[in-house]
């Protein structure tokens, strides 16, 4: 009887064991996206591609932890940039080829004054390359798509 009770114990022991650790997993952080519309087709085009890859190759995170990437968005460039407004929340980042590109875009066109020049990370300069992070894009996707702003603005290595 003593025999079949320690059994017992010694079963429900690791059966309690086995499920307390399957209780204490690591959630996976959740990647980060940044959508960016840009011009495939323009003279810049390849450059921004190096650096989106240069980018990628750092293993870029949010302060949180989570894993940063960079999308681009297909479709009719200047279309695209038209139809951005306060509401779209579908694109984080717009690097335009030139400010004018934004002429039909009230929001882009208020949002282009603070917006940063990444020329020189694309070896255009002296053009200016504006990169625009709308006002409506906050959180993390905000965060994912300053950091990689900040990253071009940097010169090439």
């Amino acid at each position: 009887m003593v025999m079949r009770l320690r059994s017992a114990t010694t079963v429900s022991l690791l059966l309690l064991v086995a499920v307390c650790s399957g209780c204490n997993h690591r959630r996976k952080s959740q990647t980060v996206v940044v959508h960016l519309l840009r011009n495939l087709s323009s003279p810049y085009g390849s450059e921004l591609d190096r650096r989106i890859l240069d980018f990628q190759g750092n293993n870029p995170r949010l302060s949180a932890g989570q894993p940063i990437t960079v999308e681009s968005e297909t479709g009719d460039y200047q279309s695209m940039v038209d139809k951005e407004n306060s509401g779209s929340e579908d694109v984080d980042l717009i690097i335009l080829d030139k400010a004018e590109d934004a002429k039909n875009s009230l929001v882009l066109q208020n949002a282009l004054a603070g917006a940063p020049n990444v020329c020189a990370a694309l070896k255009a300069c002296p053009a200016v390359v504006p990169a625009i992070i709308p006002p409506q894009i906050s959180g993390d996707s905000r965060q994912a798509a300053q950091k990689f702003v900040d990253f071009l603005q940097q010169k090439p290595s």
